[in-house]
């Protein structure tokens, strides 16, 4: 992966022009709300990936980057929006440039363009990952299952799962249809056969005696046993005519014809009945149908999919997988649609099985029309299935099952209105044929019998291959999900075990033995956490937002830490922590520290308070942060210094301004007396107002840090160590000998000598006071990363350390 160097941002989103120097190190931008914080992630986004997620996904179906990238005076202009980033990358060792323009956002120009830095600026494009903002948290968090699933699979780049899955089940489904299309086919040339032989079950022996008994009038040998190449009717060309019809069995034929007519009516007559039911319940329900219409839009859509362009309204997307990924979404919010809908086409399939077995018994009927030179009935029967050909597939939409509303509820079949008088009249145009003679009646007998017996045969092997593509589509669909699901669930224990790590080390005073679950199941991820030991359950359900918003960051963090591994080193972090209160931020930086030390995150907060807590935590330094104070749109951010205190306490020295300094000092001794009397434990004097002035607690907190530097003196005596012993005693003694501490001391007793007369100073009279309250400031650092001491675990302390645990004194004395 990467480590960013700096960032050149010109006419980008709200940023008129600035340049961070971000040194390879994380990075804190602040300030207000509105100011262009977001604006520098957009802009380091967008020249790593071409793309802003802020720009995509629910609810910005009308902005785009071309449009929407540049800075509002520059719409006309994209040419003039542009980004340069210089980076680092840790694998190859090297440094290059990249320049994207939003004018031409797939087309940057890298130096020097070395195939393998070309390589891995198009590696890093495709994670839009590295940018995490709080309504991705939301994704993870509070999700329905399926979407989690999907949002979770996208980061660990395992879309393709779904995919397959989803193929697998589309063909699975299409697969039973032609089964069930295949097994209709079956039942009507089966019972085509039975008709015509005059047997009541398909056993061979009543075939064999049936095709044995006319054999036998034509002088044929007998059949003895019935195999897939037994042909009935085998002999008969070398003794007699070869002539079709059978008058006795078109008789048969016909009358099987009249009583399907008779059955009509009642037909599948409880689907159709439910069918309308649910269709009158939708039309009551405008909302239900909408949602149901646009499922079927969606699915259609879904098979229509060739690329990037959707198939519904011709928009371009970024890829195929992200308009799959729209549209699957999309699919999923409509749980109450889908019942209805499976339940609606599940009636629908058995009247089309119904339509199915008609359009077989009209086929019958017509091919005795063709050999009776009936032209007028056989265009009839036509007519007919014309007909019966456009209803049947009507029934496999919502809009098809409206359309024909009307005819199931009156008469589906949507017999012409002469056609039983038409059958009727041919059936006696049958009938009055003189009789066949034995032979002509045995010979069409056979013939008829063997046409009838392959296709039942041709009927039979047709539905065993479907049978058998259906098991293999089952098969490999269960078998998928199967190893799928095993295969997901080992890689989310390892998820889960590290988000579990990570959320405890942010909450580890109040949920230490806390625990979650990822459970994964056909395309779905169900996320439960531990609620203080009463059970799992979703994060919604009992923990706060900050809680959630730690949980959902924890998670990002563990799925990227699956997805790179030690590559994992740069990532994006907008506001993601604005729940989360000030004990746990600390906490949060700490884990940045301990896990992910050689990660660099450029986070951005509009809180100032989260901004000081990440420098006294030692995750950014005043070198590596930047404040915005404000936004207007002809400047963009206006941005503070970002030096360290004590530089703009010189920096106001030099030119005079005594009551900027003494603000300045003051200020920053406020904040940090403020942080360490909850580091430290100070005890201070309670005021419900919580408006603690200086004096209230740096006298506290001086007190508090003499008594930790004896106790772990005494400690360290206890134990026989003489280094940790010296290091606390030399701690102390600095604290006791600085000149600062005094002054501290004498707020407390002498009201007259106080920090509110440093502004009335000279410039002389006030260096000498800046400098020994750095000093004394530098007795609760540490020397190598430059962090605020503490003390762990809070509520009763056994140690006094510091971020990098090069400061770890001992507070518990040996028992004697």
């Amino acid at each position: 992966m990467i480590k960013l160097e700096t960032a050149h941002i010109e006419e980008m989103r709200g940023i008129r022009k600035l340049d961070i120097d971000f040194s390879q190190k994380t990075f804190a931008i602040s300030g207000p709300n509105g100011s262009g914080k977001s604006g520098v992630i957009d802009a380091i986004e967008f020249g790593l990936t071409g793309r802003i997620s802020r720009l995509t996904g629910t609810g910005t179906k009308m902005l785009s980057i071309t449009e929407h990238g540049p800075h509002v005076d520059q719409i006309r202009f994209p040419d003039a929006a542009l980004v340069t980033l210089k980076v680092y990358f840790p694998k190859l060792k090297k440094s290059a440039t990249i320049t994207r323009k939003v004018s031409a956002p797939k087309k940057p120009k890298i130096t020097p363009a070395d195939a393998d830095i070309k390589a891995a600026f198009e590696e890093i494009a495709d994670h839009p990952e590295i940018a995490l903002s709080r309504r991705d948290i939301l994704r993870f968090i509070l999700v329905e299952p399926t979407r989690r699933s999907e949002e979770v699979q996208a980061i660990l780049k395992l879309e393709e799962i779904g995919d397959t899955r989803a193929a697998l089940n589309t063909a699975q489904n299409r697969l039973t249809l032609a089964k069930r299309n295949a097994a209709a086919l079956v039942q009507s040339s089966r019972n085509n056969l039975l008709v015509h032989t005059q047997i009541a079950t398909l056993k061979a022996d009543d075939l064999l005696g049936a095709a044995n008994k006319r054999r036998a009038l034509l002088n044929l040998p007998p059949l003895d046993q019935l195999t897939p190449d037994t042909k009935l009717d085998s002999g008969l060309t070398a003794s007699g005519s070869a002539q079709q019809f059978n008058k006795q069995s078109a008789l048969r034929d016909l009358t099987a014809m009249t009583d399907h007519l008779k059955r009509l009516p009642t037909l599948a007559k409880d689907e159709i009945s439910a069918i309308l039911g649910t269709l009158d319940n939708l039309s009551n329900d405008p909302a239900l149908l909408a949602s149901l219409h646009r499922r079927s839009l969606v699915e259609r859509g879904l098979e229509l999919i060739q690329g990037p362009d959707c198939p519904l309204c011709d928009s371009s997307w970024e890829s195929e997988r992200h308009l799959r990924d729209h549209l699957t979404i999309k699919l999923q919010r409509s749980t109450e649609a889908q019942r209805l809908q499976q339940t609606l086409f599940a009636n629908a399939g058995i009247v089309e099985q119904a339509v199915s077995s008609l359009i077989a018994s009209l086929a019958t009927v017509r091919k005795l029309a063709d050999a009776q030179q009936d032209a007028a009935f056989a265009t009839l029967i036509d007519r007919w299935t014309a007909d019966l050909d456009k209803f049947q597939p009507q029934l496999r939409t919502l809009n098809g099952l409206y359309s024909v509303a009307t005819s199931l509820k009156n008469s589906w079949y949507l017999s012409p209105k002469s056609f039983e008088k038409s059958l009727a009249q041919f059936a006696k145009s049958v009938g009055d044929l003189p009789d066949q003679t034995a032979t002509l009646d045995a010979q069409t007998f056979l013939t008829t019998a063997q046409l009838r017996l392959s296709d039942y045969r041709e009927a039979m092997r047709s539905d065993k291959s479907a049978d058998i593509a259906v098991a293999a589509a089952t098969a490999a669909y269960t078998t998928y999900c199967e190893v799928m699901d095993a295969e997901l669930e080992a890689l989310y224990e390892a998820v889960q075990e590290d988000f579990s790590t990570f959320y405890r080390l942010i909450n580890e005073d109040d949920e230490s033995q806390f625990s979650a679950k990822l459970s994964p199941s056909a395309g779905k991820l169900d996320f439960d956490v531990n609620f203080y030991e009463r059970g799992l359950f979703p994060p919604g359900a009992y923990h706060s937002e900050g809680h959630q918003d730690s949980m959902g960051v924890c998670l990002y963090l563990a799925l990227m830490k699956r997805l790179f591994g030690n590559d994992f080193t740069f990532a994006l972090l907008d506001d993601v922590v604005m729940s989360v209160d000030s004990a746990h931020r600390y906490q949060f930086c700490k884990l940045l520290k301990t896990h992910f030390a050689d990660t660099q995150f450029v986070i951005t907060t509009h809180d100032r308070l989260w901004a000081e807590q990440m420098k006294s935590a030692g995750l950014v330094s005043g070198k590596t942060s930047l404040a915005f104070h404000s936004w207007t749109i002809d400047t963009g951010p206006l941005v503070e210094s970002n030096v360290e205190v004590w530089d703009e306490i010189a920096a106001a020295l030099a030119k005079g301004k005594i009551n900027i300094a003494s603000g300045i000092l003051r200020r920053h001794l406020e904040y940090v007396s403020r942080h360490l009397a909850d580091q430290l434990g100070a005890s201070t004097v309670f005021r419900a107002d919580g408006g603690y002035e200086l004096n209230d607690l740096l006298p506290p907190v001086l007190n508090r840090m003499k008594t930790l530097c004896g106790k772990a003196a005494d400690a360290a005596q206890s134990w026989g160590d003489d280094a940790a012993k010296s290091q606390a005693t030399d701690r102390k003694t600095k604290l006791s000998e600085s000149n600062a501490a005094s002054s501290v001391e004498q707020w407390a007793i002498n009201k007259a000598v106080h920090y509110n007369e440093w502004e009335n100073f000279g410039k002389r009279d006030f260096e000498p006071v800046a400098k020994t309250f750095k000093e004394l400031l530098d007795c609760f650092k540490c020397e190598s990363c430059d962090s605020w001491l503490y003390v762990t675990p809070r509520h009763i302390p056994a140690s006094l350390r510091c971020a990098c645990n090069k400061v770890n004194l001992n507070l518990e004395s040996k028992k004697k």
